[in-house]
């Protein structure tokens, strides 16, 4: 079977399989799933609108999309395993309550003794040195390495290809995108499901939405244009430690920025990991300072992305 064959097979029959299977014993999934595709959906929209040589090969996209997707289950065992390695010497016998703690989507449940134990740890100096490690390194590092594979292996490609033609910034830009939707959409996916499987109200369910598209979505495929954008703008470069910062550096600065401003908040109100705050003014404070960041980072790609000329 051809490379060609199966990317045509993921598109139209594991794209619905893949869809299908987020409603299994969630209904609401269904009202969910089409705004949560709606990236996707605009990625495939931009591609075709570019001139043909500058559009990313499609079967490539799909695997690279598609790859992230499976992916996510070894990111997630990485930065659990990063975590607890760094739990461990931090909270001695206590990282295993720690990492029960951290893992928790709701406190609702929880007696006045666990909320005063998680509030103890939240504002202990070893779990703001953990938050830092988790952010910038769990995180951030982990998945903007995801991010940055596909890139690699283009230019690794493409420098043992006969064909030496520059490879246009856009290509570059769609590569990085896709393996940040990838992830993206998974990771919003389990959100929702979260969110209707603890009985959300309608409104909160889209509030999550919301959130994880405008919010989520947006923030991964921005960090994925700044790593697109760093390569373009290097060209030719060995993969040495120093290029490999110069690329990874800023995007993995931004995540890492963003999560501990996130999980910072979460911490104030005596939360460990993060839950999502319930007053509605704490909660437009959190979306604000989200999209500030966001918009510094959309401004900063912007600028690097016009000085690439054409």
């Amino acid at each position: 079977m051809s490379v060609a064959t199966i990317a045509k097979g993921l598109r139209w029959i594991g794209m619905p399989v893949f869809l299908g299977s987020t409603m299994i014993g969630t209904p609401l999934m269904a009202v969910a799933t089409p705004f949560i595709m709606l990236p996707t959906l605009a990625l495939l929209y931009k591609r075709h609108t570019l001139p043909r040589d500058r559009q990313a090969d499609l079967n490539s996209l799909t695997y690279i999309y598609f790859g992230s997707i499976f992916g996510i289950a070894g990111v997630i065992l990485a930065q659990l395993l990063l975590v607890h390695a760094i739990a461990k010497p931090l909270f001695g016998d206590q990282a295993a309550t720690f990492m029960v703690e951290l893992v928790r989507s709701t406190v609702g449940d929880l007696t006045p003794d666990q909320l005063v134990l998680r509030g103890k740890i939240a504002s202990s100096w070893q779990y703001w040195v953990l938050l830092v490690a988790m952010t910038y390194v769990a995180a951030g590092g982990v998945e903007e390495l995801l991010k940055y594979a596909p890139i690699a292996y283009l230019h690794r490609r493409q420098r043992q290809s006969a064909d030496k033609k520059a490879i246009p910034k856009e290509v570059y830009l769609q590569y990085a995108v896709a393996a940040g939707l990838g992830f993206s959409t998974i990771e919003n996916v389990a959100f929702a499901r979260v969110a209707v499987k603890v009985g959300e109200s309608g409104w909160k369910l889209a509030l999550t939405i919301f959130e994880r598209v405008v919010g989520g979505t947006i923030g991964h495929c921005l960090m994925a244009a700044l790593i697109a954008v760093n390569v373009a703008k290097m060209g030719e470069y060995r993969r040495t430690p120093r290029n490999l910062w110069r690329i990874l550096g800023g995007p993995i600065l931004w995540h890492g920025s963003f999560d501990l401003v996130l999980f910072g908040l979460s911490a104030l109100e005596g939360n460990v990991g993060f839950i999502h705050p319930e007053d509605p003014w704490r909660i437009a404070g959190m979306i604000l300072v989200a999209e500030s960041i966001q918009l510094s980072l959309f401004l900063q790609v912007r600028r690097r992305w016009l000085a690439l000329g054409e």
